[in-house]
């Protein structure tokens, strides 16, 4: 019987020498001959003087060459750069046929792609390829029949599950247990989150750890910085390896002469300026802080950073004639701008410090928790990548024995693999003896171009850095630029924006070279535009309003695109009309969608979102959310208020107002409720129904319930004719099972996880795509249509920059430099250890370039028309992606600009054809039921526009450890003043006042402070003239609760006093700011926002005016307005709008 060696050895020599000879010197022809488009005029399509068919028999001829050369050169280790559409799985199914007939079994080949869906694709693919060579290679028929019996057990898969694979292998070996299991994300996010929790309860006993953390609390650092850290570092393992090893340092802290500093600002001349001028207010405030270091020996760290925004503080502020001339002027300006610079600089020295303390800290959790899963035999999948590369750097025996099981490994898209992959890749193909890697062991393919998950831990310095380390061990780098995705059309139009865009490569390890793809899809002329575009410059529009234009053109042209029979060409060459089911809307982030949601309801048009990032964000989901949360918690006012205005329950705001005008509760455990009459008590009963059987079924089957007796399914089949509500009320359930896997969870807890998935990067999709039957227009993010195709599709939300957020910790691959950054550069809370400013810059370049690849991305999914967006406001930044094209001629270059005013038609909506049938008049009780149903199906969906506002100018995290301080001041002595302000009467006599202030000095802690509170609390209800106002007034409100949804996001805080007159409401807020009356102008105006909010949301849930705004500064002794409630509000909602950041 022939041995398998000999029966490869011969199969390889089947390739005759002269063929393998020509397809090398093809090869390196096509090296040397590429032309490059940079300079090539439009006529020359790129390609010089030759003529089109000339330039498509070159085409065809180097991708022959190619394919050629990637199936025949076995013994050669190949790096293959495709380009989008080249088909570059194809390719590597070509070579796993190749290697199958030239003598390797099938199951010693690993094939990694990026998914699981991928990955069974792949196989299937194989499958046909083999099953085609059968019947060509007749002499093979016996080789490729054992493959085909092999192929179920063949490693084709992601590096997961190949890892996983290895490890019941080599379990022993790698010191788990061999029954290990895998768990989830969520799962593994939810213990690990539990075991950090009990980590730091134990660092009691740990003396040095316990200071190193006070230490930091007390400079500034909050727990959920350090729990951020702590979750951040568990998901890069790749930096839980390198930071054991060589953590940053921080040099010790020089406290400056504060002797000096106080002598020199007592030498300048304060006397001279008017008391409430700016600079004089602010030299003050800093020689207040001078003193106070002085004075405090024991805790000056502290005291340092209480003072963090004053010694922040701009100081050219005032004029020359105030200060008596230029000279005294400058004079205080430099003094103050010097001791505040060098206070910064011991400030964040000690920050350093106490940073390089924590560090370690959370590293020992993160490594010892990595051990605990192995030793438990709970691996997440993290793990396994982990494990696996250990096993082969550390471990010669298994990693030999590895080697020969495996005698080759091949990975798609490469350009979204990680280091840790990266290294196993390597590592599996290097020789242990030589140190190259062996030939003919890798096979790589990818796109360097469609590298965008960053996030994900994919590097271009890393890809790169591989590319380098094949060519020196005599890799060979073929080339696929013929595309059979796109029209001509379009790849022209991508090749002539993207070429400069990307440009020609010079710094490799941030940006690829552009190479330009070709046209292989011969396609004649269809009705439509090829490349269009729409928008433009909006003028001075806010990125608010130019979502709500944008949306509304998208949907137009969406809908012209089928009424207008815009052509579609099969595969087959078939040319057909339009349907809604071949149109896709890109997007890049999540910001983007309820514009485009409510866009789309308005026109009544099918659609549906499948990214699973945007998923968490759509109406259905956040209201499910709102009716999940207030089942849980019948203290949540808000969330109640909103599950009873959601299709749940239907009931209308006059409804609303009526009953809580009759004296209703919200709380539906009140015993008042029972004895109400209408549909909003019995959607307050149906809640605390819910509530009382909440703990007798999982979360699951709670939600899957609560669906289907509120019909929420039926409702929006009726309302929007599409299967949304449908699927997102399954997505809800299935995220409720895998949350509660393995172990019961509570609903809170539910809830709240999947309040924090919403703001995360998803990349799991809703479902596999549209069903059979449906026709309904796609939306997806960019990121979750990577590796799909679309007949037709619009890319949109291009108007606002990326906002390139790195995360708490970076590292500069080339030069392997660690930085951690953790807190709000607002307000000087940051944290840095290591060159921070020097990583971010670099990785601030990495984020761009990685945009420019997403606008790349984006615009290569289309098959037959591409249709771009280019709406941006003037006040937009070069850095956003519609600027980005038009800079680089994305509007010059395209077919035709379309309307630009197209008028937004309305399609027929569902069942809106039948007609009711006479019935006899129905019972009350069964006409309150038909009429709810009846609202509910005849009402649009109103969709409020999504924006990040405050929350993307925010790094911080509001601590929710606390919950019933909420509303209230955010320090202790301010929540126990609000407290004893909001439960005495405005009449209270010294006694009261003064046993509330103790009782609520004792309950926040702070029982040395109880006659402060008694002073503060006194003036507030005793002798000022709002208390005055209040004691007067028909009607004064305490602690009154608003809730204002603006763009998807709602905006809630509690006003502490409306007070009601005959020409509106006045609003007041108390204040304990420890603040001088000569500060309060300044300090007024950082409350200008606020003010404004309150206004918006008082005024948008009564309907009534705000005549005044008051702001009480109790320690100042002090009343003052902000400013006129109307101008207020309109200079809040546009400072919040200008302020508004994208998210991915």
């Amino acid at each position: 019987m022939t041995s398998m060696a000999s029966l490869r050895t011969a199969a390889i020599a089947t390739t005759t020498a002269s063929a393998r000879a020509a397809a090398t010197w093809r090869w390196q022809q096509k090296r040397t001959i590429r032309p490059s488009i940079r300079g090539a005029t439009s006529s020359e399509r790129l390609w010089g003087n030759h003529s089109l068919a000339q330039q498509a028999i070159d085409q065809e001829t180097e991708d022959a060459a190619t394919r050629e050369l990637i199936r025949t050169s076995l013994r050669d280790t190949l790096f293959v750069e495709a380009g989008a559409g080249t088909g570059k799985t194809s390719a590597l199914v070509e070579r796993v046929v190749a290697l199958v007939l030239g003598g390797h079994e099938i199951d010693r080949i690993v094939a990694i792609t990026f998914t699981e869906k991928a990955a069974a694709e792949l196989r299937d693919r194989i499958r046909a390829g083999l099953e085609a060579a059968k019947k060509d290679r007749a002499e093979s028929e016996a080789t490729i029949e054992e493959a085909l019996k092999s192929l179920d057990r063949a490693q084709i898969s992601t590096i997961h599950a190949f890892c996983q694979s290895v490890l019941y292998s080599y379990a022993a070996e790698a010191g788990i247990d061999p029954s290990f299991r895998v768990q989830d994300e969520v799962m593994a996010d939810r213990r690990f989150r539990e075991r950090w929790r009990i980590y730091l309860e134990d660092l009691a006993e740990d003396r040095e750890a316990g200071r190193a953390i006070d230490r930091a609390l007390g400079l500034g650092l909050s727990t959920w910085h350090i729990e951020t850290l702590a979750v951040e570092l568990s998901r890069r393992p790749d930096l839980a390896t390198l930071l054991p090893a060589d953590p940053p340092q921080a040099d010790a802290p020089v406290w400056p002469d504060l002797e000096e500093m106080s002598a020199s600002l007592e030498n300048l001349p304060l006397h001279v300026p008017p008391a409430d001028d700016q600079l004089l207010v602010r030299v003050l405030r800093l020689a207040s802080v001078v003193t106070e270091l002085l004075r405090s020996e024991v805790d000056r760290e502290s005291t340092l950073a209480a003072a963090a925004e004053i010694i922040d503080m701009r100081w050219g502020v005032s004029s020359q004639p105030a200060w008596g001339g230029k000279e005294n002027i400058e004079r205080v300006r430099r003094v103050a701008s010097d001791i505040a610079c060098r206070l910064n600089e011991t400030l964040h020295a000690c920050r350093s410090e106490a940073l390089a303390a924590v560090v370690p800290v959370v590293v020992r959790f993160v490594v010892e928790d990595a051990y605990r899963r192995a030793r438990e035999g709970a691996l997440t999948f993290d793990d396994l990548i982990v494990l696996v590369r250990d096993l082969l750097k550390g471990n010669r025996e298994a990693a030999q024995s590895l080697r020969a099981r495996y005698e080759v490994m091949l990975i798609d898209e490469f350009q979204d693999t990680d280091p840790l992959q990266v290294e196993i890749a390597l590592a599996f193909a290097t020789d242990r003896d030589s140190g190259a890697p062996e030939p003919g062991r890798l096979f790589l393919v990818g796109d360097p171009k469609q590298s965008i998950y960053r996030f994900r831990r994919a590097d271009m310095a890393i890809y790169s850095q591989t590319r380098k380390a094949i060519e020196r061990s005599g890799g060979l780098f073929p080339v696929l630029a013929l595309n059979r995705r796109s029209r001509g059309i379009l790849l022209d139009w991508v090749n002539k924006v993207f070429a400069p865009l990307i440009g020609p490569g010079w710094e490799q390890d941030i940006q690829p070279e552009y190479r330009p793809i070709h046209e292989a899809r011969r396609v004649g002329n269809l009705t439509g535009p090829g490349v269009a575009w729409i928008g433009g410059d909006a003028g001075d529009a806010n990125a608010r309003q130019v979502r709500e234009i944008e949306a509304g053109q998208v949907v137009a042209n969406c809908l012209a695109a089928v009424e207008e029979g815009w052509q579609v060409a099969e595969r087959d060459g078939m040319v057909r009309p339009a349907t809604f089911s071949d149109i896709a809307v890109l997007i890049p982030t999540r910001a983007v969608l309820p514009a485009l949601e409510r866009a789309f309801s308005e026109a009544a048009l099918p659609y549906r979102v499948e990214s699973g990032s945007l998923i968490y964000r759509t109406q259905e989901v956040r209201d499910l959310l709102n009716c999940l949360t207030a089942i849980d918690d019948p203290a949540d006012e808000v969330a109640i208020v909103a599950s009873l205005r959601s299709a749940a329950f239907a009931c209308s705001d006059v409804q609303l107002a009526e009953y809580k005008a009759a004296g209703g509760p919200w709380n539906y455990l009140s015993p008042r409720l029972e004895m109400l009459p209408g549909r909003v008590a019995d959607a307050l009963r149906t809640l605390a129904a819910y509530h009382q059987t909440r703990h007798d079924c999982s979360v699951a089957a709670l939600v899957d319930r609560f669906a289907a007796e509120t019909k929420q399914v039926e409702i929006g089949i009726l309302d929007a004719g599409n299967r949304n509500s449908f699927r997102r009320a399954r997505f809800v359930v299935e995220q409720a099972r895998a949350f509660e896997a393995g172990e019961p969870a509570s609903l809170r807890a539910f809830v709240n996880w999947m309040e924090s998935r919403a703001g995360e990067a998803i990349l799991d999709n809703e479902g596999a795509g549209l069903d059979d039957d449906e026709d309904a227009v796609r939306v997806l993010t960019i990121h979750g249509a990577k590796g799909l195709e679309f007949p037709i599709v619009f890319v949109a939300g291009l108007g606002t920059a990326p906002t390139n957020r790195p995360g708490a910790y970076l590292i500069d691959r080339s030069s392997g430099e660690i930085g951690v950054c953790i807190g709000s550069r607002q307000g000087n809370r940051s944290f840095k250890l290591g060159p921070i400013d020097l990583l971010m810059e670099q990785e601030k370049r990495h984020g761009d370039a990685e945009y420019e690849r997403l606008l790349y991305v984006a615009t290569t999914r289309a098959r037959d028309h591409l249709i771009v967006s280019l709406y941006h406001s003037q006040r937009a930044l070069n850095s956003c992606g519609a600027r980005k094209l038009i800079d680089h001629g994305a509007a010059d270059n395209a077919q035709k600009r379309l309307d630009l005013e197209r008028e937004v038609k309305t399609a027929k909506r569902a069942f809106e054809d039948l007609e009711p049938e006479a019935t006899e008049e129905p019972a009350e009780h069964e006409f309150e039921e038909s009429r709810q149903a009846l609202v509910a199906g005849a009402t649009v969906r109103r969709y409020t526009s999504a924006t990040a506002l405050g929350a993307q100018n925010k790094d911080e995290k509001t601590d929710e450890s606390e919950p019933w301080a909420r509303g209230r001041g955010g320090t202790r002595l301010g929540r126990a003043v609000h407290a004893a302000i909001q439960s005495l009467p405005f009449d209270a006599e010294d006694p009261v006042i003064s046993a509330f202030a103790r009782a609520q000095a004792v309950a926040e802690a702070i029982p040395h402070r109880a006659a402060e509170v008694e002073r503060l609390v006194r003036w507030v209800l005793r002798s000022s003239q709002v208390a005055e106002r209040a004691r007067s007034a028909k009607r004064a409100l305490r602690e009154v609760p608003f809730a204002v949804q603006m763009e998807g996001t709602v905006l809630e805080g509690f006003i502490d006093l409306v007070i009601e007159g005959d020409d509106g409401m006045e609003i007041v807020d108390w204040k304990t700011d420890q603040i001088a009356a000569e500060a309060v102008p300044e300090r007024l105006r950082e409350y200008k926002t606020q003010a404004g909010l309150y206004v918006y949301g008082l005024q948008a849930a009564t309907g009534r005016r705000a005549s005044a705004v008051t702001y009480v500064f109790a320690s100042a002794q002090v009343e003052a307005s902000p400013g006129e409630p109307a101008h207020l509000s309109r200079t809040a909602q546009e400072q919040l709008t200008s302020s508004e950041g994208s998210t991915t």
